[in-house]
């Protein structure tokens, strides 16, 4: 018969020490595997296996993984979105500035010359139109029809300007309703200056 060995084993709720051939005096508190029927006092016991120990809970840290992963693709996400709106707004500010230095833009005018049409970026000014003094000497621009081939309707606003050689002697303002696409309509001027006696050239663009 294999003789059970020395160890602590269950003896109702606590512990008795057996010393290999008998029961000892010494006690502690039950600390057997949870299931391990305990031993009655009054013979050897029986031998006592100490089961796996038990399995540690990983839900917290798999939750804290799972915030990590979340948060990494919330702000790569977040970058992703600043990149994309940066570019397109890149893209605005250089089409902006490009449409501004294009003839008849507001950082560049263009000559044109009394009765002959032009074009100004997608509006098309038809010939014919004329320019005069009123009653009262201020400028007056007459039979000035546009036509809209841009891709959205849209409404001019413009300055038509009088030079001698650098310096402008007179500025006269013009502008339209919104014009849808395809559509042609006459240009509004508004004289504040007086047309003056001599002028080497005319020029327009766009007032913004």
């Amino acid at each position: 018969m294999t003789q059970t060995p020395a160890g602590w084993y269950p003896e109702g709720d606590s512990e008795r020490f057996w010393d290999g051939s008998r029961w000892t005096d010494q006690r502690r508190a039950f600390q057997a595997v949870p299931g391990t029927p305990p031993q009655q006092y009054g013979g050897a016991p029986a031998t006592y296996v100490q089961g796996p120990p038990p399995t540690k809970s990983h839900t917290a840290r798999n939750i804290l993984i799972i915030f990590g992963v979340l948060f990494v693709l919330f702000v790569g996400g977040c970058f992703a979105v600043i990149a994309v709106t940066a570019n397109e707004v890149d893209n605005v500010i250089d089409d902006a500035i490009e449409a501004d230095q294009q003839p008849g833009g507001p950082d560049s005018p263009l000559e044109i010359t009394e009765g002959e049409a032009f074009e100004v970026n997608g509006f098309d000014y038809a010939a014919g139109w004329g320019v005069q003094g009123d009653s009262l000497g201020f400028i007056e621009i007459t039979e000035l029809k546009v036509t809209n081939n841009r891709d959205e309707a849209d409404s001019a606003i413009v300055e038509i300007k009088f030079w001698s050689g650098t310096e402008v002697l007179a500025v006269d303002n013009c502008s339209t309703e919104q014009i849808a696409v395809g559509t042609t309509t006459q240009v509004s001027c508004i004289g504040l200056d007086t047309l003056p006696d001599s002028y080497d050239r005319i020029t327009i663009n766009d007032s913004f």
